[in-house]
């Protein structure tokens, strides 16, 4: 499995330059930004759409609620890279450490994920997009059994982006893809109504963009029925709300926060399940910052 991390920069290094893309996907830091990133728990889903080729962003994600709930915090960090207009890689880390207001639970990372996309612009026609994506996560060290499920994940898919010409702040998508999955050797905890065998996977969902806030509505059904050995059936239906904070309130800070609300209503093996999260999310760009460092070592010294 640890392997399979390497697929996506094999993919980076034989990537040839691409046609320029339609600007509708590309992402541009003076516009009102468009749903690009995925959003671990309330937005898990890799759209079509890609960040300005070179653009390199760090992304946090603290867990706030373990305050509350564990012994522990968890921290997701990463960075994604946009290599070129159609092909971006995200690496991430699963961190933890002991916040000091419970127990004692340690610290380090509980697992390791890389994910890539490639884009195809305006196909099948236009006013479509499609990305092909692949997922990978693996737990690693020795966490405590409630920060992983203890399985390797492969997860490679594909999803089809519409614009609505009727109205445009609308944008549908639909896709599918696998999740194969393998037993691990580190001990941990299966999420409720998630697959623990091979599953196959389909997915439909709608974005009504505000600019600054959007709402996302997705479903997905996944079955083991197919390509495992078990015969489960899960769906999920998720609903969600995400502000990208604009700089004004934010000091006119470089880095971009995105506080997000949702719920989520699964079917399956387990029985019926409902319940709800929140995310905080911080995303630093690197290429703005590199190229503010270079004007400012570049103007004319006026004293």
């Amino acid at each position: 499995m640890r392997r399979l991390l390497l697929l996506p920069l094999l993919l980076a290094g034989l990537s040839a330059p691409a046609q320029p893309v339609p600007a509708g996907n590309i992402t541009s830091p003076q516009e009102n930004p468009p749903l690009t990133t995925r959003i671990r728990g309330l937005f898990d889903f890799d759209l079509p759409t890609i960040d300005p080729p070179g653009t390199i962003k760090l992304t946090l994600h603290p867990h706030v609620g373990d305050l509350f709930r564990r012994d522990t915090m968890r921290l997701d960090t990463g960075f994604r890279w946009a290599i070129n207009d159609r092909l971006e890689i995200s690496p991430e880390a699963a961190a933890y450490f002991t916040h000091g207001f419970r127990g004692n639970g340690g610290y380090g990372i509980a697992e390791v994920r890389l994910g890539a996309k490639y884009i195809l612009p305006e196909w099948p026609r236009s006013n479509f997009e499609t990305s092909l994506f692949v997922n990978i996560e693996t737990p690693v060290g020795n966490p405590p059994v409630d920060l992983t499920d203890g399985l390797n994940h492969f997860a490679p898919g594909f999803l089809i982006q519409h614009h609505s010409s009727h109205n445009p702040r609308l944008t549908t998508f639909s896709g599918a893809g696998f999740d194969l999955i393998t037993a691990s050797d580190i001990i941990g905890t299966p999420a409720l109504n998630q697959p623990r065998d091979h599953a196959l996977n389909f997915t439909a969902g709608a974005i009504y963009d505000l600019g600054w806030i959007k709402w996302t509505l997705t479903t997905t059904y996944a079955t083991t029925a197919v390509i495992g050995d078990t015969t489960d059936h899960f769906l999920h239906v998720r609903p969600g709300f995400l502000w990208y904070v604009p700089r004004k309130y934010t000091l006119n800070s470089k880095t971009q926060w995105i506080l997000g609300l949702g719920a989520r209503a699964s079917w399956g093996p387990d029985g019926s399940q409902f319940s709800t999260n929140s995310r905080v999310r911080a995303e630093v760009t690197f290429r703005q910052f590199m190229d503010n460092v270079r004007s400012r070592r570049t103007a004319p010294d006026t004293k």
